[in-house]
């Protein structure tokens, strides 16, 4: 199922693929006038569109299961002209769009739109400034301007060569299926069944299982995701905590610095040396099938875990909707109190007390060090 599933998302992206290089064609026309264009992108229609078009548009999203978003990731806007690339929306240059890596000059930009071309022409023009904004920028948006114009006078426009789309993964030959499924079934992109099973488990409540579910396939809530479905603006795309970077899933969870810290506590309270951040599914893996620990600690480590990210989710939305601030200390507090009284509910044979396990937890698991 596995491998067909793979197939499938590769059948797809080949869809997707035609529809980015054949503007003229009759599908894109088609599809142009049933649910219309945007920044040079066919648009999503919401509900009410056709179940294979949701399919088509699960891919280009990154919403399918476990997927990501590996069509958008290995194909790249290659300019000539520069007349038809989107200087702030496509991914011509870097690893990502422009208006994410400078979302206060795409804010206050008049023409959100604009070419590479009239980028370059209205950007690098002496005196420009006044028609390109929408109000006079202050000294340190400046500096963003010019290493702006820095990435433009680097890029050498050629009037009679075409913009076009370029796919990594074989630029020499495009885009097929047989590489798109070979990459699917041979990296880490398509869905593995035995983490979704390891997410409802008896000793966790069904709310904390369906939040980790959500969690381990990037579902929810944050400001990457509610960008990307334009339910906020791509510019309030700024972490909840105000550290500066942009709110993903593995930067809320694992990067962001208080929350880090939280980590290193609990690896604290367990004698625990350290465990390798990487994404939030190893993370997950590497912290539940802990080396060195026999298998039926697994479970505790599980409930530890889930009990980890639910308090580092319920503190982002304090801080969100209560304008209250934990610090880590307390945090690592209400990971031990939730996941004693977790296994104390759902586990006969636990027989310890709160200070026991406070104390000494790999006791409490039935490892004698």
């Amino acid at each position: 199922m596995r491998r067909v599933g793979a197939f499938n998302l590769s059948l797809l992206g080949k869809w997707w693929w035609r529809m980015l290089v054949e503007r003229d064609g009759l599908w894109y026309r088609v599809l142009k006038a049933r649910y219309g264009e945007e920044w040079g992108r066919l648009k999503e229609g919401g509900s009410h569109c056709s179940t294979w078009w949701r399919s088509m548009c699960r891919i280009r999203e990154g919403l399918g299961e476990g997927v990501g978003r590996w069509l958008d990731n290995n194909s790249r806007r290659v300019v000539g002209a520069g007349n038809d690339t989107f200087f702030w929306h496509d991914i011509w240059v870097g690893e990502v769009p422009l208006k994410l890596k400078f979302p206060r000059l795409y804010e206050l930009m008049l023409n959100k739109e604009c070419s590479v071309a009239e980028a370059k022409r209205d950007l690098c023009a002496v005196g420009g400034g006044e028609r390109v904004w929408r109000r006079h920028l202050f000294a340190w948006e400046e500096e963003s301007v010019r290493e702006c114009t820095i990435l433009l006078d680097n890029t050498v426009l050629q009037d009679n060569v075409l913009d076009a789309w370029r796919w990594l993964l074989d630029p020499i030959h495009s885009y097929s299926v047989k590489g798109a499924y070979h990459f699917l079934t041979t990296t880490g992109a398509s869905w593995d069944k035995n983490t979704v099973d390891d997410v409802w488990h008896k000793h966790i409540p069904s709310k904390v299982s369906v939040f980790v579910w959500r969690l381990l396939r990037d579902r929810l809530p944050t400001k990457d995701n509610l960008a990307r479905r334009q339910i906020i603006p791509t510019t309030d795309m700024v972490c909840t905590t105000s550290c500066g970077g942009l709110e993903t899933s593995a930067h809320l969870f694992l990067h962001y610095d208080i929350f880090s810290s939280l980590w290193h506590y609990v690896w604290r309270w367990l004698h625990i040396t350290w465990v390798p951040l990487g994404n939030i599914r190893q993370h997950f893996l590497h912290f539940t099938s802990m080396a060195g620990l026999p298998r039926f600690t697994h479970t505790f480590m599980k409930v530890i875990w889930f009990a980890s990210v639910w308090v580092i989710w319920k503190e982002r939305n304090n801080r969100v909707f209560q304008n209250a601030v934990t610090i880590p200390l307390v945090l690592v507090e209400q990971v031990k109190l939730n996941s004693f009284l977790w296994l104390k509910s759902k586990q006969a044979n636990f027989v310890y007390s709160y200070h026991d396990w406070w104390q000494n937890p790999i006791l409490c698991m039935g490892v004698h060090l």
